[in-house]
């Protein structure tokens, strides 16, 4: 990879990671997106430098300037996090229009992870707006490339992922929430589009949407069963806001799996690593 895309790629994605923090921070609150950036301790607005991605946090020494208090490190770690999948998006697709979709759809899954993890939810006003940018993004890549039979296939994964969530949902609502359904309109519109934009058949849409869900629940298994450790030893690093603390309420579940915990960020994990790598999934 050429060291001058690789450095565009992770200043981009740097700026975009903090665009994923203002995200995940405001849309919860339905706080408007175009007011300045904000200390979440005191509510002052912060300076240019301040906004700056790592840049400020670390010359605040994670500090906010005008209260002191400390701003949680989890604000860099997503700005780094979207900065490693831009890096990635670009290693794979170069600077190119395929990289437009991918990109679009990091920002998106890591605040969307990000607000699951805080809240357990995730919100209408960021998945489909997410699911409309997607959809323009692969319009002109499309046409970019002269490859808009991919769009298709695009819209034969949303459904079908779509399809497969709902149907697991009416099966289990307490096991798999509506919001990971409508969620699975953006994932599956990514998996199909990938296929497609790589000349993949449309085996290769079903076989994605597939590996991406086994995958997601792999990995919300490991999740659930870490989760549920942690609790159990007194430590809680995803509470669910609708129950408080479970063993001061006397509703500690016997079973580690019962425990209550975010699938959002599962799906999205898997989804964005075969969005990445269909290679794994789909030999060509």
């Amino acid at each position: 990879m050429d060291p001058i895309e690789t450095l565009v790629a992770g200043l981009a994605g740097l700026f975009a990671g903090g665009f994923a923090t203002m995200l995940a921070d405001r849309i919860p609150d339905a706080t408007p997106l175009s007011l300045r950036s904000r200390c979440p301790v005191c509510g002052r607005s912060l300076d240019v430098v301040d906004t700056l991605p790592v840049v400020g946090w670390t010359l605040r020494r994670g500090r906010c300037r005008h209260c002191a208090e400390r701003v949680a490190v989890s604000y860099v770690v997503v700005e780094v996090t979207v900065a490693a999948l831009f890096v990635a998006i670009v290693a794979r697709h170069g600077l190119d229009w395929l990289a437009m979709p991918p990109a679009v759809l990091a920002v998106a899954l890591v605040a969307l992870s990000l607000i699951d993890l805080r809240v357990y939810r995730l919100p209408d006003r960021l998945v489909f707006p997410a699911l409309a940018v997607s959809a323009v993004s692969m319009v002109v890549a499309a046409i970019a490339i002269d490859r808009t039979e991919a769009l298709s296939r695009a819209l034969v994964g949303s459904v079908g992922f779509f399809a497969l969530l709902l149907i697991t949902h009416l099966i289990s609502p307490r096991g798999m929430g509506f919001g990971d359904v409508k969620l699975a309109l953006l994932l599956g519109l990514h998996l199909g589009w990938t296929a497609g934009s790589t000349y993949l058949g449309w085996s290769a849409v079903v076989r994605m949407v597939l590996s991406a869900l086994m995958f997601g629940c792999l990995i919300g298994v490991v999740l659930g069963l870490g989760i549920g450790v942690l609790r159990r030893g007194g430590r809680d690093l995803a509470p669910d806001p609708d129950i408080g603390d479970p063993a001061v309420a006397g509703a500690q579940p016997s079973r580690l799996l019962q425990h209550t915990f975010p699938f959002g960020p599962a799906l999205a994990a898997a989804t964005m690593g075969v969005v990445l790598y269909p290679d794994l999934v789909v030999p060509t």
